[in-house]
């Protein structure tokens, strides 16, 4: 039967799964409101002079003759021809005025990199906190100073270093100004440091192969400087930046000029690597003692300026340290961060989604089953920026194991830059498992816009098809919000369809239309040891398809900042649960299908971890289902010199139903011993009685040269409960060779 013109067109442009979500028709005059309310508003915060000088600049020296050699000294003739940039400006502890120590930095450039010379003087040279060494640590603990480029100057993608007295090294690669970002990054450049009398002096060495920019485009790149003084708790930045945006918000920038001449390279890095070991599985039906030689390569070519290919072929990721055990009393599966090289680079070219709750695309899906690994046969992955244009396009195939098949994975990510900090884009996803009839296919667009100072808008469409489901499915997703120094607040409202199935990414459930909304206040009192106070309420009410009420969750919460780092809060909460079927918590014991309404209390404090001796304590007790609950965390660091570190936590979880009542406690032990910036040694034991499980993971690094690595790897499992026994010994060897 053919429809009317007008009916079709609505059919075609609102299916009716979407149509049935009323999504379109989500609170469209509180928006236009809203809306008009925060355009007059934010002009009349606009109209306020905030007494700095928007975007300063700063001139790149050319290095004329000679090298520089990164040691920390800045002894180097061409250091005393740079101009020095300072004047930093607190965000906190006190917003707007010059920093409590004066900072001087010094930028010159080679062929080949960039360089940073920076003096960070100090009247209290004996108060400079360093306690951390190792790569990737959160400096943020100690005195540090931090380098944020915006290399294509388009306000949404950069790369963040930092470096502390000791010339420990932290990077971060930044998208969509701080909305995605990947700590696990690992760049190639060099930093080292010195404490001296007048405070300390950092260098810092970027070679131009390790950032992404356009050569035709180099007039101006956006750079930021912070500095961290650890003992006061204040933060300063070059550039000025209010409390309510974070260091990554790139269009709040400084302007680098001067640089000409340079070139990323059309450049080729490749990195094999041999791997050698011992293994013993017989929870995989390996009860024998194995030997194991593998070898593989990594490459990198850089196809323009600005556009790269990943090429991996017999990918390992034996010297990935092991997850972190999580308590799991819900129903709903739980989310375990991405820590594999190969899929960590060009991340933020591939995100899409909720973090944590509903991604279409989720790396981990790759080459990992129920916590076992999948072999990678081969992957390429190309991404970078063209113009306008953000692209990442992945293609991974793993072979077949035990019931999985072989099967390849491809993605494809094209996202457009629009306005000032806006954009849109789409993302495809295809499994296909090679031989056999089955295949699941993802498909969204996405847009997100970045209104003014404050105000963001943030929405999705993606739509699943698989072979085995009849009926495919729609999510959607739309969120407003808003902060400021003294206030904030979001609204969104995600429907996720029935038979929403995206295999290659994460959803933690379908079959729901999720509302929530809340209201955040941060005054700060004057002449208090108080810095600042959190005041907020938040109401989470979800439904089923039907519009039968499924969740219903208010939280009031009260917590307070103080001056010296510490803080502690409180938070009520009153729970609604419809449980539309039976829920075994755990063996034997199961919660009824019915309707559960209680109440909970959770209280916490934590000391600044900055001292020698840090930790937290937090305590919740209430109702739970038809029964009660306690929880109780507590965690421990000890850091008497830099180069140790000792930190454990623990986590018991007392559940008391009508059908029976457990107990779970998870212990985490960590220790770090760092025998310089490039070298340690970490030890990560955990227990889990839930699972009747001992995790040990031991893994000594040691990174020979810029990009180069030794790892050796100690891996154990005890099961307890059925007296298994895994474990592997691997070492393995990475060169990387530039050309």
């Amino acid at each position: 039967m053919r429809l009317p013109l007008k009916q079709g067109l609505k059919q075609a442009i609102m299916p009716d799964n979407l149509r049935r979500s009323n999504l379109l028709l989500f609170p469209l005059k509180y928006l236009i409101a809203s809306f008009l309310f925060f355009l007059i508003y934010s002009q009349v915060i606009f109209a306020q002079e905030t007494g700095h000088i928007k975007n300063p600049e700063l001139i790149a020296v050319p290095i004329t003759e000679g090298e520089i050699i990164v040691d920390g000294r800045l002894d180097e003739p061409i250091w005393a021809e740079a101009r020095p940039v300072g004047g930093l400006v607190q965000r906190n502890p006190d917003t707007g005025k010059p920093a409590s120590q004066e900072t001087q930095v010094r930028v010159v450039y080679g062929k080949e990199a960039l360089y940073f010379g920076v003096i960070l003087n100090d009247t209290n040279p004996d108060e400079i906190l360093a306690s951390v060494m190792r790569r990737d640590a959160d400096q943020r603990r100690d005195d540090s100073f931090s380098i944020i480029i915006d290399t294509y100057h388009d306000h949404r993608n950069g790369f963040f270093f930092s470096t502390n007295p000791v010339g420990a090294m932290e990077d971060i690669l930044i998208f969509d100004e701080g909305r995605n970002t990947s700590h696990d990054w690992n760049g190639i450049w060099e930093a080292a440091a010195t404490i001296v009398e007048t405070g300390w002096i950092a260098e810092v060495r970027i070679p131009f192969k390790t950032l992404r920019f356009d050569s035709d485009r180099l007039e101006t790149w956006g750079i930021q400087f912070r500095r961290i003084i650890r003992r006061r708790n204040e933060d300063s930045f070059w550039s000025f930046v209010p409390r309510d945006a974070n260091v990554f918000r790139l269009s709040m920038e400084g302007h680098l000029k001067g640089l000409k001449e340079i070139r990323p390279g059309w450049h080729l890095d490749m990195t094999p690597y041999l791997l050698s070991g011992i293994e013993r599985l017989p929870s995989s039906d390996s009860p024998d003692r194995e030997g194991v030689l593998n070898a593989g390569i990594d490459l990198r070519y850089g196809i323009a300026t600005n556009l790269i290919a990943d090429l991996t072929i017999n990918t390992d990721f034996a010297q990935v340290e092991v997850d972190e055990q999580q308590v799991n009393i819900t129903r709903f599966p739980i989310f375990f961060p991405e820590k594999r090289d190969f899929f960590l680079e060009g991340k933020g070219y591939f995100d899409f989604g909720i973090s944590g709750k509903l991604q279409p695309f989720f790396s981990r899906r790759i080459g990992l089953v129920s916590g076992g690994e999948i072999p990678i046969i081969g992957g390429t992955k190309v991404s970078g920026k063209v113009g306008r244009y953000s692209l990442g396009l992945l293609s991974v195939e793993t072979d077949k194991e035990g019931d999985e098949p072989e099967t390849n994975y491809t993605v494809l990510r094209i996202k457009q830059d629009i306005l000032e900090r806006s954009d849109m884009g789409i993302i495809a996803i295809n499994k296909d498992a090679i031989g056999e009839d089955r295949f699941n296919r993802t498909f969204g667009a996405d847009l997100n816009l970045s209104l003014f100072r404050n105000l963001n808008i943030n929405s999705f469409l993606i739509f699943t098809a698989s072979s085995d489901i009849g009926d495919n499915d729609l999510a959607a997703y739309l969120k407003t919000s808003w902060s400021s120094e003294l206030w904030g607040f979001s609204i969104s409202r995600l429907d996720v369809g029935d038979n929403f199935n995206p295999e290659v990414g994460f959803v933690q459930r379908t079959g729901i239309e999720e509302n929530r909304g809340s209201i955040e206040l941060t005054p700060r009192p004057k002449d208090s040891s108080i810095r600042e106070y959190d005041i907020s309420t938040s109401i989470n009410y979800t439904t089923d398809q039907q519009r039968e009420p499924l969740v219903r969750e208010i939280e009031l919460s009260f917590a307070s900042l103080m001056h010296s780092g510490d803080h502690f809060g409180i938070s009520l909460t009153n729970d609604f649960e419809r449980l539309k079927e039976d829920f075994e918590i755990r063996s034997g014991i199961v919660i009824p299908t019915g309707e559960y309404d209680f109440n909970s209390i959770f209280i916490f404090a934590a000391s600044d971890t900055s001292r020698i001796i840090s930790g937290g304590i937090s305590y919740e007790i209430g109702g739970f289902f038809n029964g009660d609950k306690k929880s109780y965390d507590l965690s421990l660091r000890y850091n008497p010199i830099r180069y140790l570190n000792l930190s454990t936590s623990y986590e018991r979880n007392e559940i008391d139903l009508p059908a029976g009542s457990f107990n779970i406690n998870l212990i985490n032990a960590r220790v770090d011993l760092n025998f310089s910036t490039k070298a340690s040694l970490n030890t990560l034991g955990q227990w889990n009685d839930d699972t009747d499980e001992f995790l040990l993971n031991i893994r000594f690094n040691y990174e020979y040269r810029p990009g180069s690595y030794i790892y050796l790897v100690y891996n154990q499992r005890l099961d307890t409960a059925n007296d298994i026994y895994d474990y592997s010994i691997m070492l393995k060897i990475k060169y990387l060779f530039r050309i």
